[in-house]
């Protein structure tokens, strides 16, 4: 079964370049389909974007590293982020907890977790590595290392967290949501109902470009389509899929 798969084996390091790169050296080297990497601290820790992941070995910082078809991949990213969404159902309440498309979490319009996704090519094979980053006892509202709003479980509860508890609980999460991803049992629809912006219109870091839209553009999202994709809406009234963008407010 999947959930005996995720977290089968967990290579715990008290510090690492990053949680990805040890990852594609185990790859390297040969490692199984669900192996979790963690690490207290890191040292070129990274985010989407090639932004640094900024932690002093308070947070949740981990990788997984899984067997999975191509047509699943783009959707990787979207299931992290509604595992730690669904995990945080379970922690927090009376909170506004939001995806913000396609990899971060928000409680409340800060950021809390985010996850980047990288694909290895080992031999005939294509692995993809899924790292997270969750805050969990980091202090977010005295410190001018966060390059947007943030904010962590401490802060929202007013007590510390084991994080490796922290990373079980989300790993049990996510076996759940990958398995309906490798069977085809998704629900996009569902998922659609947590992004942050839906029904608004938002601006978006993108490349994408064409002669009737510019990047100062404001797109209405409308849902998620089955591939992971957001479909917008521009200001003609155009309906476009988005693969690769980030909101920026």
């Amino acid at each position: 079964m999947i959930k005996k798969i995720i977290g089968n084996k967990i290579y715990i390091f008290d510090k690492l370049s990053s949680t990805m790169d040890k990852s594609k050296e185990l790859i390297n080297n040969g490692v199984s389909n669900g192996t979790v990497i963690v690490a207290r601290y890191q040292t070129k820790g990274r985010g989407s974007n090639n932004r640094d992941w900024i932690s002093e070995g308070n947070d949740a910082l981990f990788s997984i590293i899984l067997d999975i078809d191509k047509s699943k991949v783009n959707l990787l990213s979207i299931v992290s982020a509604y595992s730690v969404l669904s995990m945080f159902e379970d922690i927090l309440s009376n909170e506004a907890i939001n995806i913000k498309w396609p990899n971060d979490v928000l409680v409340n319009g800060k950021k809390i977790s985010g996850t980047l996704i990288e694909n290895v090519i080992h031999g005939n094979k294509v692995k993809s590595v899924v790292g997270i980053g969750i805050n969990i006892n980091s202090r977010h509202k005295s410190t001018n290392n966060f390059i947007y709003p943030s904010v962590s479980l401490i802060e929202l509860i007013g007590k510390e967290f084991d994080i490796l508890t922290v990373i079980e609980m989300y790993l049990s999460k996510f076996s759940v949501y990958y398995s309906k991803l490798i069977n085809n049992k998704i629900d996009i629809e569902n998922i659609s109902k947590n992004l942050y912006g839906l029904e608004k219109k938002v601006s978006f870091r993108t490349n994408y470009l064409n002669k009737k839209n510019n990047s100062n553009d404001l797109y209405k999202i409308i849902n998620l389509n089955k591939d992971g994709t957001l479909r917008v809406e521009d200001s003609n009234g155009d309906k476009i899929n988005l693969s690769a963008s980030e909101i920026s407010n």
